[in-house]
């Protein structure tokens, strides 16, 4: 079984992640608010597995997540899967839900925060994944999930994503990339 740190275990996702982890016997540190950039390194420091799923909304978005990036790669986990955003997944080779001509300028600045961060680990040796839900949030769980690309009439239930979280750390399937994850 792995030692899994969880960081945002006290949010939907992060508490859901934690919880199915838990079921199946690994060892799981819930990190519930920020505990800052530094002190989330030296938590996430020999743990095999660092699960991100944080905000802090009272901070520049880019400065936010390319330092929690830095500090999940400095930590040495074993591999680092960070919750991100169906923005940033693509709609076809190289453009990106937010590159649309219709995205709404205000919510350029957050989702460009995590572009940033998912930069930090594309140019690190770590062992990343970003996973993302395929549409929106909501729905009643199924019990199951799929790989999938981005499509807002998606939907995908904390329960179900945190079923694809926990069986990729289980088998990891997918590395340094961003995939949707959508309810079966």
């Amino acid at each position: 079984m792995a030692k899994i740190v969880v960081f945002g275990a006290s949010g939907k996702a992060g508490r859901e992640i934690a919880d199915v982890a838990q079921a199946r016997g690994h060892e799981v540190t819930r990190i519930g608010r920020d505990p800052g950039v530094q002190a989330a390194a030296e938590v996430a420091a020999g743990h095999d597995v660092a699960v991100s799923t944080v905000a802090d909304l009272s901070r520049d978005p880019a400065e936010f997540y390319t330092e929690a990036a830095r500090a999940l790669v400095a930590s040495g986990a074993g591999r680092i899967i960070v919750v991100g955003i169906y923005t940033l997944l693509e709609t076809a080779p190289g453009v990106r839900v937010i590159d649309g001509p219709d995205f709404p300028a205000e919510h350029k600045p957050f989702c460009l925060g995590h572009a940033a961060g998912v930069e930090v680990l594309a140019a690190s040796d770590a062992d990343w994944l970003v996973m993302s839900p395929a549409g929106n949030f909501g729905g009643t769980s199924t019990g199951r999930y799929r790989v999938s690309a981005v499509d807002p009439a998606d939907e995908l239930t904390y329960e179900d994503f945190a079923l694809a979280v926990v069986d990729e750390i289980d088998r990891p399937t997918h590395r340094h990339r961003q995939i949707g994850i959508a309810s079966a």
